[in-house]
């Protein structure tokens, strides 16, 4: 999440690891449950790299 800090990114984390139900949400929206599992305006990214991140922002116009 060191990016969306950078870039003062607002964010939710769910622990799936303490909370069932999270883990269950994450798996319907993926398909899996790899971790971490971003939703960023709709695109799921399972197991998400920072360049994953990046590309989806700015694909959004949120970052340049």
């Amino acid at each position: 999440m060191g990016l969306l800090n950078e870039l003062n990114i607002p964010y939710e984390i769910k622990n799936v690891t303490t909370n069932p139900a999270y883990a269950k949400e994450v798996e319907a929206a993926s398909g899996q449950d790899k971790s971490p599992t971003l939703d960023i305006d709709g695109t799921i990214l399972p197991d998400a790299s920072v360049e994953d991140v990046a590309n989806a922002l700015e694909e959004r116009g949120i970052i340049i």
